[in-house]
């Protein structure tokens, strides 16, 4: 069939948020008390899934050292609890913003089982609309879904220099082709090699020719 274009594949750039743009979501949701700032303060500080947000209880939190323990994840079509993806467990850094906000949910949500409120959107998929319509409120205009927080969260600790094996071990990706995307959104791939080839005259020499003439 003319036009059909078989195995004609052409990969989309899939936009994220920038760091400062990550700062000014969690900022303005925390400022007017949004009722998801904290799944979103969770999934740009852990790269946790939708599944594994939710199913994050109290007993998976370490606050002594500082670990949160992702071993099970809600499965939305069957409302049971599984494996993560992926199949295995891991575990989580917590920085110290989180720890603080980790403090806070215990002080208001310590007699709860789950650390995190489950709310209806997560569960029929419109996460990502709420989200989006927070971001336009506070004027970012991006096409992403609730997915982008955990590639956000990869891709700026990976361009702050983490090393990818660990970035990985944190998100629990088993696939470093799946990971590539990351990589390259990072920059980490490619950063540092243009300096081998270094030809451009020096900005000093340049400035002292344009002065003998």
């Amino acid at each position: 069939v003319y036009g059909l274009g078989i195995g004609d594949k052409k990969e989309k750039f899939k936009p994220i948020l920038t760091l400062e743009e990550v700062r000014k979501l969690l900022l303005e949701a925390k400022i007017h008390k949004h009722p998801w700032y904290p799944i979103w303060a969770f999934a740009l500080s852990t790269g946790m899934r939708t599944g594994e947000l939710m199913a994050l209880e109290w007993g998976d939190v370490d606050e002594v050292n500082g670990i949160i323990r992702v071993s099970k994840s809600f499965n939305k079509r069957l409302k049971i609890l599984k494996c993560p993806k992926n199949g295995t467990w891991r575990n989580v850094d917590v920085n110290s913003g989180l720890a603080g906000l980790i403090t806070e949910l215990r002080r208001d949500r310590g007699h709860e089982i789950n650390v995190l409120p489950r709310f209806p959107e997560m569960q029929n998929g419109s996460s990502s609309i709420i989200l989006r319509l927070f971001l336009e409120r506070i004027g970012i205009d991006k096409k992403i879904v609730f997915h982008t927080l955990r590639a956000c969260w990869a891709t700026h600790l990976l361009a702050a220099g983490v090393e990818p094996l660990k970035v990985m071990r944190m998100g629990g990706w088993s696939d470093l082709k799946t990971f590539q995307i990351y990589l390259r959104l990072s920059g980490v791939d490619v950063k540092g090699v243009a300096e081998a080839l270094d030809v451009l005259p020096a900005r000093d020499v340049t400035s002292n020719v344009v002065s003998l003439f």
